[in-house]
C-alpha cells in the first residue's frame, strides 16, 4: 500500500471549484457525498469570510439543484447540497474503488486530500481525475519516508549502472566496480545482491508495477511519486571505467 497526499485544482464548471474560486477567503469542507433519489447529496461546511455570500453563490450555480441550511450557529455554516453529479474527486474515487480520507477542504479552487491504496489503483485514480479535468500534484508520499534502498545501496547501484555493470554485454566487471568504489569485492557483491533483492521484492509486491508506468501517460505525476527521480539518474557518457 502507498499513501499519497494529493493537491487537486478543480476545473471550471465544478461547483466546488467555481464557488471557492469566487470566494477565495472561504473554505468549503466536503464531508461526505452520497447518491440519493434526488441527486448527489454532499454534506458541506462553509467557513471563513463572507459565508452568506458563499452560500448564495452555491445556490446560484447552474450545477447545483438545491442548498439546504442545516446549521449556521457555529464557526462554519453547515449545508446539504444537492447536485446532479458528484464532485470530480468523488466520481473518480467511486470509479476505481478508492477510499478518500474526509473531510476534503477546498480553498480558492484547490483541495488537498489523502489517499491510500495499491499503486495500480492510485494510478487509475489519477487517470480518472485527469478525465474529469482535475489537475493533480503530489504534496507528500510515504515512499519518501521508507526508501527502497539504503544510501549505500543506492549509491552503489547508481555507480554500477553508470559504469555499465548491468549492460549486455557488461562494460564493467564486479572487480572493476569494487576497485572504483574502494570496496572489497565480497562487500561490493553482497551490497549489490541485497539491493537487487529489495528492488525485486518491491516489484513483486506491486510497488513498481511496470504496466502502470507504461500506461500512465495521462497523469504522470500520480504515476510517479518521485517526479525528481530523472534528475538523479546518471547521465550517459559519465561511465566510470
Amino acid at each position: 500500500m502507498t499513501r499519497l497526499t494529493l493537491r487537486l485544482d478543480f476545473p471550471s464548471g465544478s461547483w466546488l471549484g467555481d464557488v471557492s474560486g469566487t470566494h477565495p477567503d472561504a473554505t468549503l469542507r466536503a464531508t461526505e457525498t452520497v447518491a440519493a433519489t434526488e441527486g448527489e447529496v454532499t454534506a458541506l461546511a462553509v467557513a471563513g469570510a463572507d459565508r452568506a455570500a458563499t452560500v448564495e453563490s452555491l445556490r446560484a450555480h447552474d450545477r447545483v439543484d438545491r442548498v439546504d441550511t442545516v446549521d449556521r450557529s457555529g464557526p462554519a455554516t453547515r449545508l446539504r447540497v444537492v447536485a446532479p453529479a458528484p464532485p470530480p474527486h468523488v466520481a473518480a474515487a467511486r470509479e476505481v474503488g478508492l477510499p478518500i480520507e474526509e473531510p476534503v477542504a477546498v480553498t480558492d479552487g484547490r483541495a488537498t486530500l489523502d489517499v491510500v491504496g495499491e499503486r495500480s489503483r492510485l494510478t487509475a485514480f489519477g487517470r480518472r481525475l485527469a478525465g474529469e479535468g482535475v489537475t493533480v500534484g503530489i504534496e507528500a508520499s510515504d515512499a519518501d519516508e521508507e526508501p527502497v534502498l539504503t544510501d549505500a545501496q543506492r549509491d552503489l547501484v547508481l555507480a554500477a549502472v553508470a559504469a555499465g555493470y548491468y549492460d549486455t554485454p557488461r562494460e564493467c566487471t564486479l572487480t572493476e566496480l569494487a576497485e572504483a568504489r574502494g570496496l572489497a569485492k565480497s562487500t561490493c557483491s553482497e551490497t549489490l545482491h541485497r539491493a537487487e533483492g529489495r528492488v525485486l521484492r518491491r516489484f513483486v509486491d506491486g510497488e513498481f508495477d511496470g504496466g502502470d508506468h507504461a500506461e500512465s501517460g495521462e497523469n504522470a505525476i500520480v504515476d510517479d511519486p518521485d517526479p525528481d527521480r530523472d534528475s538523479r539518474r546518471p547521465r550517459s557518457g559519465t561511465r566510470a571505467r
